[in-house]
């Protein structure tokens, strides 16, 4: 195709890459005598409606962009009935290849794609617009007079949220790159592209992808269900910030993930400065020697920038020291000393700043006084005189310790703040959302769903007790965001099902959507992960509505007590999840009657749905219809009495 004129003005020169969706080509535009970059659509694609649509989408999709981040689109035309997309040229190698020879990259170089990624994804944010396939193959470092810079490029399958409604969930991006919610087939979102940057900075700083597997079913699962390795495991060399930094970057559940570019980024840079930031070391000690001493041996040694050492004579001009400075690591505080000594100090110290660590200085021979100090939470002891390279092997021992108490008192109250899937929670959700607050025991008009994951019984007996809990554990990633997406509150889970209570406005018609959307979230995502996938179970569900009773039960004797709810209704959609077959959602003819808002119902014949009792009729939810009534007028249910065979 060298040397022939597209559009009657860009003659190709030569190919410069190619994709799934095209070919781009450097050509040079006759009219305005420039060169440009030139993307001609597969042949085989041509012919293919949809595939001509993204293609246009594409050029489109960018052109509305004007962001020196993102790469600008020129014009865009059809020759001899193939589609093509003009673009500026750029200079220089996509993030791929750099991070394929270099596999590394330095955390200030991160910090600076980061940066700049971010301000592209801004603009296509501000414009309504997902990117959905953001990969390193996807990022251009673009050599330029001024330096490198970063474009993002190939919007492909962009996606512009104004076009929710058309949500077919077939669109796929690369999934190494995506999100738990777009691996499932979600409509797509902003933070997803977030996900996808996340991962971007994993691989950039550590080398490798945070969730890796052979085959794309096994991905799917460890994108929905599998820790990542912490950066610091990978690369001794990273700072513990990091790790808590994609702690939040890949949080599975969207809303737990940083919620804009810049705080992602904001928050990447805070851990740069950190690792910058010397620890801050205070000395207690009434000798000026000793002030002198260490002063002169850290301004020579090559570690005098790693600290910043803060002085103070008696422990309680050293309090005033701590209170402020309160962001001081290590105390180093000598036992003997006028105004208030350093045992006395270390009791204090925890009032002030209870996660700093103190190491006490004591003369030869003062066994006891030591002995005291670690009993009263000492972290480490010395001995005057100072052997300095002692006091720096402990310095670094105590820092060390310091940021992994840190980590855990943070984790601690991130535990505190997650607990939506408790009993106790229940409680709370269902008082915020009643008309006058409930009580702990109070009858709700609520609906109650069971969830179960069709058959999985015979996989947890078949299946290695770890990697059948994976497994379903993979299941349950689905089903829980889409229950408490429609204000579900997940009360428990019994084996292979889970239970949720919707309460408040429209509750019925909440609960009925949660479950179809679970429904078709696990149908797409079996039809990503294969016929062999966790995902191919499908689920049965039972829905069952009317008045419940929150209650505290169990044993005070034994102070095993819980939240949960009990009633006429928890046991129907128990019964019904049981009753019903893969794919089914089961209710009765009162919930069909009860349903304000439009959904479909067809007859599922008559089951044996209590135990020890004539069968039943009962319904199956077919879907949502396209019109929803409003909340004032009559409900409009379509109920085929027909039934449909199992």
């Amino acid at each position: 195709m060298k040397g022939q004129t597209v559009g009657g003005r860009y003659a190709l020169e030569r190919e410069i890459g190619r994709g799934g969706m095209g070919i781009v080509w450097q050509a040079f535009d006759q009219m305005l005598r420039r060169d440009v970059a030139l993307k001609l659509m597969m042949p085989e694609n041509v012919a293919s409606f949809e595939a001509r649509r993204n293609f246009e989408q594409e050029a489109t999709t960018v052109a509305r962009l004007r962001n020196e981040h993102i790469v600008q689109v020129h014009d865009y035309g059809i020759d001899e009935g193939s589609p093509y997309i003009v673009m500026e040229l750029l200079e220089g190698e996509d993030l791929e290849t750099r991070l394929r020879r270099a596999r590394q990259l330095p955390a200030a170089t991160v910090l600076s794609l980061l940066r700049q990624l971010s301000s592209g994804l801004e603009a296509a944010s501000a414009a309504g617009i997902v990117h959905c396939d953001l990969k390193p193959a996807n990022v251009f470092l673009a050599r330029g007079a001024s330096g490198e810079s970063v474009k993002i490029l190939d919007f492909g399958v962009g996606w512009r949220l104004s076009e929710a409604r058309n949500w077919s969930g077939v669109r796929l991006g690369t999934p190494a790159y995506m999100s738990p919610e777009q691996v499932r087939g979600a409509v797509p979102h902003p933070l997803a592209d977030l996900w996808s940057l996340g991962v971007i900075a994993y691989r950039a700083l550590t080398g490798r992808l945070p969730f890796s597997m052979e085959n794309l079913p096994g991905l799917i699962v460890s994108i929905c269900t599998d820790p990542f390795p912490l950066p610091s495991s990978l690369d001794p060399a990273l700072l513990p910030g990091f790790d808590r930094f994609f702690e939040r970057a890949l949080a599975k559940d969207r809303t737990r993930r940083f919620q804009s570019s810049r705080e992602l980024v904001a928050a990447f840079a805070a851990v740069c400065d950190a690792g910058s930031k010397p620890a801050k070391i205070l000395v207690v000690d009434d000798e000026p020697d000793m002030h002198l001493l260490l002063k002169l041996h850290f301004r020579r040694n090559k570690s005098s920038t790693a600290y910043e050492l803060i002085f103070a004579e008696d422990g309680q001009r050293a309090l005033e020291e701590l209170r402020r400075h309160p962001d001081i690591d290590v105390v180093v505080a000598d036992i003997n000393m006028p105004v208030m000594d350093g045992l006395t100090l270390l009791e204090r110290i925890p009032e002030v700043n209870p996660l700093a660590r103190t190491v006490i200085v004591s003369a030869y021979g003062d066994m006891t006084n030591i002995r005291r100090a670690m009993n009263r939470g000492a972290f480490d002891f010395l001995f005057k005189p100072i052997d300095f390279a002692d006091l720096e092997t402990t310095l670094e021992k105590t820092l060390r310790s310091v940021e992994q108490h840190r980590q855990k008192a943070q984790a601690n109250e991130e535990n505190d703040l997650l607990r939506k899937f408790t009993n106790a929670a229940l409680v709370e959700r269902l008082r915020a959302l009643g008309p006058a607050g409930a009580a702990a025991s109070e009858a709700l008009e609520a609906t109650v769903a069971f969830v179960d994951v069709f058959r999985f019984t015979r996989v947890a007996q078949e299946r290695p007790p770890a990697e059948a809990t994976r497994l379903l554990n993979a299941n349950f990633e689905v089903i829980v965001p889409e229950l408490l997406a429609q204000g579900g509150v997940v009360d428990k889970f019994v084996g292979d099902a889970v239970m949720a209570v919707f309460h408040g406005p429209e509750h019925l018609e909440r609960a009925l959507a949660a479950c179809v959307a679970v429904r078709e979230q696990l149908e797409t995502v079996a039809r990503r992960a294969g016929k062999d996938s966790p995902y191919a179970h499908g689920v049965c569900a039972g829905v069952s509505t009317g008045s419940v009773l929150a209650a505290e039960v169990g044993s005070h004797a034994c102070a095993r007590l819980g939240y949960t709810v009990l009633g006429e209704a928890v046991n129907a959609a128990s019964h019904l999840a049981r009753a019903a077959l893969a794919g089914e959602i089961l209710v009765d003819e009162a919930v069909c009657r009860a349903a304000r808002q439009g959904f479909k119902f067809e007859s599922a014949g008559a089951r044996s749905v209590w135990p020890r009792a004539e069968s039943t009729i009962v319904y199956r939810v077919a879907g949502r219809d396209v019109v929803r009534q409003p909340l004032g007028e009559e409900p409009t249910v379509q109920i085929s009495l027909e039934p449909r065979p199992a």
